[in-house]
């Protein structure tokens, strides 16, 4: 009765939370594999969609994957809430960059040595009047959208400028976002080599949310339209926040059925264990029974007798087993008359009558010797198996 409360109880618990409105996860993870809000699913199958043969998944850091494909040719791309590839890494990207390839990144800020690389500095702005939201757009009148884009989340705006006020060589504006109506630089484009890197500080288009809402899918497919389609498209999947999350248990989690199953399963096993493992006889301890030494101790005694020269008393032994013999197996009483005996022997273990005559007149003999030979005992032992019929 118990048991059938407690699972109509944890089916209530299941019917319950199943009906509550699922918490929406915030968490920016930009991976390619979360279809939560900041999660990068559709950006990810768009540009799939969009660049077709020509698009390759990355799933290493730049230093090993053009390490291993030194032959690539094309355009990078990359995004996070924050990268910092470290050196290693960074100069790779750069160094292919310059060998005519284009490189696209997106984050809120960029680590310093490619900063100092491109002669820029950022500067970041907080737009408190419009509650922290970043209204932004493409510069080129083709891509630009009819309505300004408004971004309605809490985000930094990320400001791009050349360092120390110098102009850059090779510098491009390509998007802007309205700061106490100004445009600011977020989105450019820079020569580096022979090559070209667009820099944009707002990684959010990418993310499932930004894309869902209103038109701004417009401003997500204007940001790859300077992606060279005819050329392979490198999709660094391995460097956003969540994209480390793909292991067993972190799909499990993501997955309210299986989470559910998961739970299910513990609970059930945790209720096995304090109802029937009660149930559960205790293990029975292996009783070794004790070890016949009848053999060895006949043996020993045998041996004590040989040893001593005591025939007589081996084959009073002997005689005295075969006796039992008759008695025990052939159920011959032994106190019958010697006539009657060995006919009755010689009848029952179907073997000729005078081998029993002769094993009996043997008996006598060594019942009437005090000292007899070991010869004497082998014909005695050999009779007795002759009349037993054993070879």
């Amino acid at each position: 009765m118990f048991l059938l409360g407690t699972m109509l109880l944890l089916l209530l618990l299941i019917v319950m939370s199943e009906s509550r409105q699922r918490k929406i996860n915030w968490y920016p993870s930009f991976s390619v594999h979360h279809k939560i809000p900041y999660g990068s699913y559709i950006a990810y199958t768009e540009a799939r969609k969009i660049f077709g043969d020509n698009f390759k998944p990355v799933r290493v850091s730049p230093y090993l994957f053009f390490n291993k494909h030194p032959e690539a040719k094309g355009t990078y791309v990359i995004y996070n809430s924050h990268i910092n590839l470290g050196k290693t890494a960074l100069n790779t990207l750069l160094n292919w960059v310059k060998d005519g390839n284009n490189l696209i990144m997106s984050s809120e800020n960029f680590e310093q040595p490619l900063l100092d690389s491109l002669h820029l500095k950022e500067k970041f702005y907080i737009e408190k009047t419009l509650d922290n939201r970043l209204v932004f757009n493409l510069v080129n009148p083709v891509l630009k959208s009819r309505d300004s884009i408004i971004f309605d989340k809490k985000s930094i705006g990320t400001v791009l400028l050349p360092k120390d006020s110098l102009p850059v060589s090779g510098i491009k504006l390509l998007g802007q976002f309205m700061s106490k109506g100004k445009p600011k630089a977020n989105f450019i484009q820079v020569s580096y080599g022979q090559g070209q890197i667009l820099l944009h500080t707002m990684p959010y288009v990418f993310t499932n949310y930004f894309i869902l809402k209103n038109n701004n899918i417009d401003y997500y497919n204007g940001v790859l339209s300077y992606i060279n389609l005819k050329k392979p498209v490198y999709w660094d999947v391995q460097v956003q926040n969540g994209a480390s999350s793909k292991g067993v248990f972190q799909y499990i989690i993501q997955n309210p059925g299986f989470l559910w199953a998961y739970r299910l399963l513990f609970i059930g096993l945790l209720v096995y264990i304090i109802f029937e493992g009660k149930r559960k006889q205790r293990a029975i301890p292996v009783v070794v029974p004790p070890k016949n030494e009848t053999l060895s101790f006949t043996k020993t005694i045998g041996d004590m007798y040989i040893e001593n020269k005591e025939h007589r008393q081996i084959a009073l032994m002997h005689i005295k087993h075969f006796m039992d013999y008759v008695r025990t197996q052939l159920h011959i009483d032994t106190r019958a008359t010697l006539p009657e005996l060995t006919s009755k022997i010689a009848q029952k273990t179907k073997t000729d009558k005078n081998q029993v005559i002769n094993l009996f007149e043997l008996i006598e003999y060594i019942n009437n010797s005090t000292k007899i030979s070991m010869q004497t005992v082998m014909d005695l032992n050999k009779k007795i198996n002759e009349i037993k019929g054993i070879k």
